[in-house]
């Protein structure tokens, strides 16, 4: 890539990024706990936020700072899981008000440092709040399910 110094250092992973910031805000673990994954295993106690990575870049593949812009989508789960062919119950209303404590973390974030479960830190420049909380039918699994969307800019730091 022209102009890129090879000796900068490239963003961590944004859904390890996203899963540290949601997880420094008590307004979210207030509600989930550290229920906060890439993936939902099955059977997982709930409430519970899925972080996942909807597509990434460089902000500017000419600068010599990597710094990236990633939107991140946040799955709000909530309910009981059904079992041995009983109904699950979705509980609609906490997997709103879960959506609607990650986005009003969102919409108001500026500079802040992060540190992953591994150590790795990350600046964060602030995120844009893409899509508002949206409900999303989960037939499958019959949980409540809102889906929020974000752009998070960002850069490994020191």
């Amino acid at each position: 890539m022209p102009g890129v110094n090879s000796n900068m250092n490239v963003p961590p992973d944004p859904e390890i990024v996203a899963r540290a910031w949601a997880l420094s805000k008590t307004s979210i673990t207030d509600v989930v706990g550290t229920r906060i994954a890439t993936r939902l295993p099955q059977g997982a106690t709930m409430p519970f936020v899925v972080v996942e990575n909807g597509g990434s870049g460089l902000l500017d593949e000419d600068s010599q700072a990597a710094v990236n812009l990633t939107v991140i989508n946040f799955y709000c789960y909530a309910g009981r899981w059904g079992g041995s062919g009983s109904k699950g119950e979705p509980d609609y209303t906490t997997a709103s008000n879960l959506a609607q404590a990650i986005y009003k973390e969102a919409f108001i974030e500026s500079n802040t440092q992060v540190t992953t479960s591994s150590g790795v830190k990350a600046w964060i420049y602030g995120m844009n709040v893409v899509t508002a909380p949206q409900r999303i039918e989960e037939e499958e699994i019959i949980l409540a399910n809102f889906l929020l969307s974000c752009r998070m800019t960002y850069r490994y730091s020191e």
